[in-house]
């Protein structure tokens, strides 16, 4: 008897589970009562794994699918104007973006939509055009600083160069949104990236063990108490790096503070919020601190992971690294000059390969959108009370926009318009819609001066077919990436 009411049990759940006339179909692999839990099992080079095949069964469905967890329904989705429409209509961060809440609070990723609005508004001064062109000095100083510290590396074993591009973006982080001196740096370079690293994981962690997605469940686990120690961590440490600065603004004098961005004397994004704070009442002290872990952790994590790529890739092709060195010769002339304002534009091969490495190796693959209403696409209509996450790496890599040669590497893809997909979302590194990342352009200043200064100085060799890749938060090579380097002088 007991039995027979089991099986009538699972009988409904199961029902229950399956999909309802007219949502979008379900990825393959489903089970009773879990749905496709056990797919999210394993290490973070199979979840990488995983998402990329389940980007091409749900190009393969139409660019739209459903994944169950237990009876949480993800809608996973690749069309391009379907995932614009959820950007656009859905503002919001689904659940799992809670896990690193304690973090990011109300920076601009994990904030909600409506304080989202006021705060992007604020803080897109300290992203203008004018501002990160101010940047440019400190950021060939930190560029010149990198080539240093690669020299050591010439002629020697192969290397993972990711730890020296964290130090790197680290150090033009801090000292373009914080202000850091040379003294003060160290905090942040030292201890301040290892403890966020760690804590990605913590969080990455969470969501591939779903009976931890419950909040009374994980607050009794070992991995609660780990990050607890981790933000402790990283609070003493930004905490000391705002009370300083304010303390420095008030005893100086207002003559002795100058902003002048031709000159490189540029006001970082500490002071731009400490000002609001003041003078508008814009922001708490803890937003100030979640605001700038937002941004520190976010640009240097993804931007270190981008330029490694790039730099694979350019090792991997040599043809097409001799291509930029000789567009730099033209550029520069041969001179050991910072790369300046007028020569980013010029770069035109520079940032083509910047593109094509961003297209084939997107740092953030994915994106995710709490459904609060009904969302109608092409085929199938959202419901609210569900998650919607945006495949932009299943864009990058949609023959049907991209091409039979969707998968290789073809810089010279973008010199041609022709070329080039006509659908204005099939390259989104960055986000889709009104919520696109606010960093973008000063991604691209970075990475464009620094792999000018590495490549007029070294030759760089590597495979990309080695490379192994995992992913938490962003996408990381952690096998078959070292480089080797020789000098060009």
């Amino acid at each position: 008897m007991f039995t027979v009411f089991l099986c009538v049990v699972v009988f409904i759940l199961w029902s229950w589970l399956k999909p309802r006339h007219g949502s979008p179909p379900l990825i393959p692999g489903y089970l009773p009562l879990i749905g496709n839990s056990h797919q999210l099992i394993g290490d973070r080079k199979y979840l990488w794994k995983r998402s990329q095949k389940t980007g091409v069964i749900c190009r393969e469905m139409g660019g739209v699918a459903a994944f169950l967890v237990g009876s949480y329904s993800y809608y996973v989705i690749s069309d391009p104007d379907d995932c614009l429409m959820v950007s656009n209509t859905c503002l919001d961060k689904p659940y799992a973006y809670n896990f690193s809440k304690r973090l990011m609070g109300n920076g601009l990723i994990t904030s909600e939509a409506s304080l989202w609005k006021i705060h992007r508004k604020l803080l897109n001064p300290a992203f203008s055009q004018q501002m990160l062109t101010a940047f440019l000095h400190e950021i060939n100083i930190q560029a010149r600083s990198l080539v240093s510290q690669l020299s050591s590396k010439v002629g020697e074993e192969p290397f993972d160069v990711r730890p020296h591009f964290v130090k790197f973006t680290l150090s033009t982080v801090s000292r373009t949104s914080l202000g850091l001196s040379a003294e003060d740096q160290t905090i942040i370079n030292n201890e301040y990236a290892e403890t966020v690293e760690e804590l990605f994981a913590v969080f990455c962690s969470r969501f591939q063990k779903v009976w931890l997605h419950l909040t009374w469940f994980y607050n009794m686990s070992d991995l609660k108490q780990k990050e607890d120690q981790l933000l402790k961590t990283l609070r003493e440490i930004m905490d000391y790096v705002i009370n300083k600065r304010k303390t420095e603004l008030k005893v100086k004098e207002e003559s002795e503070i100058t902003y002048d961005p031709n000159s490189g004397k540029f006001k970082p994004a500490l002071d731009h919020l400490l000002n609001l704070a003041e003078e508008q009442d814009a922001f708490t002290d803890d937003e100030i601190r979640e605001h700038l872990d937002t941004i520190v952790a976010a640009s240097y994590d993804t931007t270190s992971s981008a330029l490694t790529y790039t730099l694979i890739l350019l090792g991997s092709h040599l043809e097409v690294q001799q291509r930029i060195v000789d567009e730099l010769q033209e550029v520069l002339k041969n001179r050991d000059v910072d790369v300046s304002k007028d020569d980013l534009p010029k770069l035109v091969y520079l940032e083509a390969v910047i593109k094509e490495s961003l297209r084939l190796y997107s740092v953030v693959p994915f994106i995710a959108r709490k459904i609060d209403t009904h969302v109608k696409l092409k085929n199938y209509t959202l419901q609210p009370g569900t998650t919607c996450m945006i495949l932009m790496h299943s864009i990058h890599r949609d023959t049907k926009l991209w091409g039979a040669d969707a998968d290789l590497f073809k810089p010279e893809r973008w010199l041609d318009p022709e070329t080039l997909p006509t659908h204005p979302n099939s390259f989104v590194p960055f986000g889709f819609g009104k919520r696109h990342c606010i960093g973008k352009l000063y991604t691209m200043f970075v990475m464009k001066t620094a792999l000018a200064h590495i490549l007029q100085r070294f030759s760089v060799s590597g495979n990309i077919d080695n490379v192994v890749t995992e992913y938490d938060i962003v996408l990381k090579p952690v096998l078959g990436h070292h480089i080797t380097l020789s000098s060009r002088i």
